[in-house]
């Protein structure tokens, strides 16, 4: 049981081992984004993955607060829960963040979102860069030169 009293079900059934001092990389990333707007790896992962600013900032938010719901999500962020729904479609289907049903006490479900660790996320990018990488030079190989 998690400190609302729901039942968690994980799919892999694997304890969570998630920094205690998560929200540092939130604090990290706003310091980034204020001393370089252009932050390189919103335009990675924007160009390489479809992932743009405000969804990053989601995935950061799911990292730092593991199994919340779209309401805490919506209450971090200050965004509308229509939004974050939004935002979270892309970071689902990349697999940057999980979605698993609690069962609630009166007997319904809710959903809880879980984010990929850092060090899968480094991995998972570097593998989408490899490809996007081979498959622009794929294409400068098709190109004829006059």
């Amino acid at each position: 049981m998690d400190q609302s009293g729901c039942d968690i079900i994980r799919k892999d059934g694997l304890a969570d081992d998630r920094d205690e001092d998560a929200s540092e990389r939130s604090q990290a990333f706003q310091q980034l984004l204020v001393e370089n707007p252009k932050l390189e790896l919103i335009g990675a992962m924007a160009t390489i993955c479809g992932i743009n600013e405000a969804e990053f900032r989601v995935y950061l938010t799911v990292l730092d607060h593991p199994h919340c719901s779209i309401a805490e999500i919506v209450d971090i962020l200050d965004r509308d829960s229509s939004t974050v729904g939004k935002q979270l479609k892309p970071l689902l289907e990349q697999d940057l963040v999980e979605r698993y049903p609690r069962t609630v006490d009166n007997g319904g479900i809710k959903y809880l979102y879980e984010a990929q660790s850092l060090p899968e996320t480094k991995q998972w990018l570097q593998h989408e860069l490899d490809a996007w990488t081979d498959m622009v030079f794929s294409q400068f190989s098709h190109l004829r030169v006059n």
